[in-house]
């Protein structure tokens, strides 16, 4: 799956150039496995261009309940939306926000229970990154936001090494390959029903480097920030996607 974080950017008016440009050039893209979360505000809009394709919609995040909490969005509002799909965990969610596994937890949960697909996001800082403690990071984010609730096989993850979003720096793809089959077996040992997740990769992934991430064989996809806000290169990436994977 290939997901576009649009994050805090776009309006009505640069989104309908990118829906435009973007429908123009699906015949060639195809449009399997692709995810677009655009800001809250703009869902509906991005919804409705793309009601007769097959391409889900999501939202960044979303709160653990409904009620007194000014300027959240609630679970029953993503149901209303028609959300198919929301991230939790993003970095910037845990930086900007202090967002921790506790919190981020109770998000995983609430989702299962409203049956919209969790994208899990986890990564490491460069910090541990140099210590050699990436497993270490990835198997207690996991363990402690998941909590032993992985009957769901539409879960996700998202790896993103916190120090190669939007840097241009980016980990070898092999490297990455085996910490996504470490980030499967982590999910498969505490499954009960053997699961092994989508694993998709978000670091600085761009046209260029897209096909040595893809043709890995652990990497299920990607999660793009900045690239996915260019609807040209967003569809370029998917077609190098869909070369390597929908084989």
């Amino acid at each position: 799956m290939i997901i576009a974080n649009w994050k805090a950017n776009g309006d009505f008016e640069s989104n309908k150039v990118w829906c435009n440009r973007f429908i123009a050039r699906m015949s060639s893209t195809g449009t399997k496995y692709i995810g677009i979360t655009p800001s809250h505000l703009h869902f509906n809009q991005i919804k409705s261009y793309f009601k007769d394709h097959d391409i889900e919609i999501g939202f960044q995040d979303i709160d653990i309940e409904g009620g007194a909490r000014t300027g959240s969005i609630s679970p029953s509002m993503a149901i209303d939306s028609d959300c198919s799909f929301c991230l939790i965990g993003h970095s910037e969610r845990r930086e900007i926000f202090n967002e921790d596994n506790n919190i981020i937890s109770k998000k995983y949960q609430m989702l299962a229970k409203s049956h919209i697909k969790p994208v899990l996001c986890v990564g490491e800082s460069f910090t541990e990154f140099q210590a050699g403690k990436t497993e270490q990071k990835l198997q207690t984010q996991i363990q402690e936001c998941i909590q032993g609730n992985i009957s769901s096989e539409n879960l996700i993850i998202a790896y993103e090494p916190i120090w190669a979003i939007g840097s241009g720096n980016t980990p070898k793809p092999k490297d990455v390959n085996t910490i996504h089959e470490f980030i499967k077996d982590v999910v498969q040992s505490a499954s009960e029903n053997n699961l092994r997740p989508q694993v998709l990769y978000g670091g600085s992934v761009n046209k260029s480097n897209a096909a040595d991430f893809f043709v890995e064989k652990n990497i299920d996809g990607a999660l793009l920030g900045g690239a996915s806000l260019d609807a040209d290169i967003f569809s370029d990436i998917i077609e190098i996607y869909s070369r390597h994977k929908e084989k």
